[in-house]
């Protein structure tokens, strides 16, 4: 399994505020995505934290991925959140979180929040995304003090053949942001790279990714099964 990423500070601020995780653990892999509030001042911790909490409590669960219940696996990383965040406000810590879970031929995912998380398995492509509808655009769910499922969208597979995801923070827009631009993205992004070498890949993504247009902090991860071309 090919995995990595790349985050790139924006212009309107001093710190970038997302922080990522893309890589194979002790028992599967795991991709972590996260964007800290601009508006808080110690988002970048909430970021920075969520993805470490979730690698953590991933490696330690003894329960296989397909038995383990999912919403209070999240829940128990948000209780873990606060309590690594003790020292600050949680309040200026807001953060989203985009995550995947793989393990065998299973796999968990979760969105809270805007950015975009596609998922390839079989041939069929799963997005979880902010559609906005109940929102305006610069408002969003986010991990906060108070832990709420209802605002999770959350995906829960078995599936033959693992293929390959991504996910960008909201700095990367494409298009109009619809499902399906985002899909033809995905998708193209996972049959194409899969298909070049891995050095190759990452300098051509670290390539469009550094230029990206926009102000915003932009941030991608990605996994995906190396084919012949």
């Amino acid at each position: 399994m090919i995995t990595g990423g790349l985050s790139c500070k924006g212009s309107y601020h001093e710190i970038n505020q997302d922080s990522f995780i893309c890589e194979a653990v002790s028992n599967g892999y795991i991709l972590a995505l996260s964007d800290g509030m601009g508006s808080k001042k110690f988002s970048e911790f909430g970021s920075k934290t969520i993805c470490k909490v979730l690698k953590q409590e991933f490696e330690n669960e003894i329960m296989p991925l397909n038995q383990l219940e999912w919403i209070p696996f999240l829940r128990k990383c948000h209780a873990k959140w606060i309590e690594n965040l003790k020292e600050y406000d949680i309040m200026q810590c807001y953060a989203t979180m985009l995550v995947l879970l793989v393990q065998d031929n299973c796999l968990k995912a979760a969105r809270l929040g805007d950015g975009f998380l596609s998922v390839l398995v079989d041939d069929i492509d799963h997005i979880l995304m902010d559609q906005k509808d109940d929102y305006f655009a610069n408002e969003t769910d986010c991990l906060m003090a108070e832990f709420d499922e209802k605002r999770l969208e959350i995906l829960e597979l078995s599936f033959e053949r693992f293929m390959g995801a991504v996910a960008c923070s909201d700095g990367i827009e494409i298009g109009i942001m619809k499902e399906e631009e985002i899909r033809s993205f995905s998708s193209d992004f996972i049959y194409e790279y899969a298909k070049v070498p891995a050095d190759k890949s990452r300098e051509d993504i670290e390539g469009w990714v550094s230029t990206w247009s926009g102000i915003d902090d932009k941030t991608i991860a990605y996994m995906f099964e190396e084919v012949e071309s």
